[in-house]
């Protein structure tokens, strides 16, 4: 479900309800989140989320307004295609990069060194494999098969440029903070230029993209000499553990992104545009929690992954940022779903009404994908990314069969229930497994 780059679960186990946790909110973020650094560090990355978010979301607004719901459906199947090859792309080298920064100082400039040379490798062979793939994707259209050509372009580019950002995240979080806002708001610059200059079509506003991507490289591997993490060496030592952790998550991260991407992927072989373009900014809104809930499980991530146990008090906080992102993304988007009559064409034009029922359909979906994500990270910090894989692929699973089911029959209203099912389902099993996990673990748990 989620919209594509403008450049990418409730527990049942509580022995307090949910109400008198968020009456004490203030109180428990106080004593749970009481670690050094940890309610700051949640509460910068919360607001780098936003500002990156807003420019992501005001640059959609201006190329909906400007190209109409058709052309809005097609760059929506672009990147939609351009995310999934880049998830491939990356070899799970972008969270394997954060977990071995943090876990291990001494060698990060030899594992990020490392994780660069496999990403040029990996990144340029996605990007062959989508210049071949561009035709058909672009169904015996040759603008659309440009438009394909020119996002493929970016693979190469946006794998190292992840390399060097998650290695930031791992090191220096505040730095991190900063370096990714780059792309975005470099991006949404350019879209003002061009749409005051009435030039924004689907081919500039993917040459927009290549070129903030390459910025977001720039910028992330200034960083990283900043901070002392390049230049490096490569080890060849250093590629099993990278290897290892890398296909770990892409077993983790290839349901979750292909359950994310799956419905526009399917909309954009099998109905009109418009359709798509519709869905996307139904979509879209779904995801405004995510600036703010995203950056528990950011902070937490790299914690989580220097400690060397499980302790009682961790288990605490892993409850509290699950309760705190179901709370947060409960409160942005029913009120959303309440005005979306109103707002959805105020803000993109009567063209795009379609899109609220279609909000109402995906609006829980929202909820569960944005404590998913939370609840991803925290089973990521303690190396158990397979837990959040198998859950993923049973959601999977829903996915395909009840868009086979219900999307010939009520086309983009079936795959909004294709999509927030699933999301339900995974965010259900995750959560089952975090409350399972013992208080003190080996690093070799699964």
């Amino acid at each position: 479900m989620s919209d594509p780059p403008a450049t990418g679960y409730a527990a049942r186990h509580a022995s307090v309800g949910l109400g008198e946790r968020l009456a004490t909110g203030p109180a428990m973020l106080r004593a749970r989140l009481s670690r050094p650094g940890i309610g700051r560090s949640v509460v910068q990355t919360a607001g780098f989320n936003i500002a990156a978010n807003m420019a992501g979301a005001l640059s959609g607004v201006l190329i909906a307004r400007a190209v109409g719901p058709a052309m809005r459906g097609e760059y929506t199947a672009v990147t939609s295609w351009l995310g999934i090859a880049l998830m491939f792309g990356e070899l799970g080298q972008s969270v394997a990069l954060c977990f071995y920064v943090a876990k291990d100082p001494g060698q990060a400039r030899e594992f990020l060194a490392t994780s660069r040379t496999m990403l040029l490798a990996s990144g340029g062979l996605a990007m062959v494999c989508g210049l071949l793939l561009a035709p058909v994707l672009g169904r015996g259209h040759s603008g659309l098969t440009v438009a394909y050509r020119i996002a493929f372009i970016c693979l190469p580019v946006a794998c190292v440029a992840d390399c060097h950002t998650f290695a930031l995240m791992g090191r220096a979080l505040q730095l991190w903070n900063k370096v990714r806002v780059i792309q975005p708001l470099a991006a949404l610059t350019a879209v003002i230029v061009l749409w005051r200059l009435r030039m924004l079509t689907l081919d500039t506003v993917l040459v927009v993209l290549l070129g903030s991507v390459l910025i977001q490289l720039c910028s992330s591997y200034w960083g990283c000499r900043r901070v002392g993490l390049a230049p490096g060496r490569f080890a060849t030592g250093l590629v099993r553990p990278l290897a290892s952790y890398g296909v770990a998550q892409i077993a983790a991260a290839a349901p979750a992104s292909v359950n994310a991407y799956l419905d526009q992927l399917v909309l954009s072989v099998t109905v009109p545009p418009a359709d798509l373009g519709c869905y996307s900014i139904a979509v879209s809104m779904t995801l405004l929690p995510a600036p703010l809930v995203s950056a528990i499980g950011y902070v937490l991530l790299p914690k989580l992954a220097a400690e060397a146990a499980v302790t009682p008090q961790t288990r605490r906080l892993q409850r509290t940022a699950v309760f705190v992102s179901l709370a947060i993304a409960t409160a942005i988007l029913l009120p959303l779903a309440a005005v979306a009559p109103t707002l959805i064409p105020l803000v993109f034009g009567p063209a795009y009404r379609s899109a609220v029922p279609l909000l109402w359909i995906l609006t829980p979906g929202g909820i569960f994908l944005s404590c998913g994500q939370v609840t991803a990270n925290l089973l990521r910090g303690t190396k158990r990314q397979l837990v959040a894989a198998r859950a993923e692929g049973v959601a999977l699973i829903f996915t395909l069969v009840l868009l086979a089911a219900l999307l010939p029959v009520i086309g983009v209203t079936g795959a909004a229930i294709a999509s927030t099912v699933p999301y339900g389902i995974s965010l259900t099993l995750m959560l089952r497994q975090l409350w399972r996990i013992p208080d003190v673990t080996d690093e070799g748990a699964p």
